[in-house]
C-alpha cells in the first residue's frame, strides 16, 4: 500500500496519524513520504508559475482511480454515544464435578462418592463382607456373590448450553440409581458417606434406603463398624 492510499484510509477512519513506536517484527521498514519542493522553470515569456503546496496535496489528494470507501464511521460514533453499553451476562451456576461408585452386593446397592480417588479392592471386599453379614442376619445362608461395580461421573458432557447444576445432577443420579436397582433387582439402597447422601434424596426412590459412614472411613477407623451395623438394621426389615 502506498503512502497516499494509507493516509486516505486513515482519514476515512478519522485517525489523524498512525506511526508505530517500534519496528514491528517481520514488518517492512516504515517509509516516510518526503516533501521535496519542486522548482518549475518559468516559461520563455517570463511568466511566473506558483509552486504547488505538496503538504495539502498529500493530505487531501487521492490517487487516480481511487475511490474513498464510505465506512460511515461518523454515524457509528454517534450511535455509540447514544446507545447504552450492553449489559454483562450474569455468571452461571458453578458446575459440580463428582464421581460415584455403585456396588451391587447381597441384593443391595451400595453408593459412595470417590472424591477423586479410584475405588480400591479393600473397599469392595468390605462392602461384600457387610452384605454377607446382612444376608446371614436375614436367614439367608448362601454366600454373597462377587460384587458388581459401576461408576457415575458428573457432568455427563461438556455442553454448557444444557443444565449442569445441582438439580440436574441429582436428577441424573436418581435415574442412574433407579436403573441399577431395577436391572439388578436390588431390595434396598445403602448411601455410604454424607457426600453420597447429598447427591441423592432417598425420597426420590420408592425403596428401602439407609445412610451410614463411607467404606473409606471404616477402613481408616475400624471402630466405626459398630455404628455401621446399627445403621444397617432397617434393611433387615425390608421385604
Amino acid at each position: 500500500m502506498n503512502e497516499l492510499r494509507r493516509m486516505a484510509y486513515l482519514e476515512a477512519l478519522e485517525i489523524d496519524s498512525y506511526v508505530s513506536r517500534t519496528q514491528l517484527p517481520g514488518a517492512a521498514v516504515t517509509r516516510r513520504l518526503a516533501i521535496v519542493p519542486v522548482a518549475i522553470e518559468a516559461s520563455a515569456a517570463g511568466a511566473h508559475v506558483d509552486t504547488p503546496d505538496l503538504t495539502e496535496s498529500v493530505s487531501g489528494q487521492q490517487p487516480e482511480g481511487f475511490t474513498r470507501p464510505d465506512f460511515d464511521f461518523g454515524t457509528r460514533k454517534k450511535n455509540a454515544e447514544i446507545e447504552p453499553p450492553p449489559e454483562v451476562a450474569p455468571i452461571g451456576e458453578a458446575v459440580p464435578r463428582f464421581s460415584l461408585s455403585a456396588i451391587v452386593a447381597g441384593g443391595w446397592l451400595w453408593l459412595e462418592e470417590l472424591h477423586g480417588m479410584p475405588l480400591t479392592t479393600e473397599q469392595v471386599h468390605l462392602v461384600q463382607a457387610m452384605a454377607h453379614a446382612l444376608a446371614l442376619s436375614s436367614g439367608a445362608g448362601t454366600p454373597v456373590a462377587k460384587p458388581e461395580t459401576a461408576q457415575f461421573d458428573w457432568p455427563l458432557h461438556n455442553n454448557r448450553q444444557l443444565d449442569q447444576g445441582e438439580d440436574a445432577a441429582r436428577a441424573s443420579v436418581a435415574a442412574f440409581v433407579s436403573r441399577r436397582l431395577e436391572q439388578r433387582k436390588c431390595r434396598g439402597l445403602v448411601l455410604l458417606g454424607e457426600s453420597a447422601a447429598k447427591r441423592l434424596a432417598p425420597s426420590q426412590l420408592d425403596i428401602a434406603a439407609v445412610s451410614t459412614v463411607s467404606s473409606a472411613e471404616i477402613l481408616a477407623n475400624p471402630t466405626l463398624k459398630k455404628q455401621v451395623w446399627h445403621d444397617l438394621q432397617p434393611l433387615l426389615k425390608a421385604p
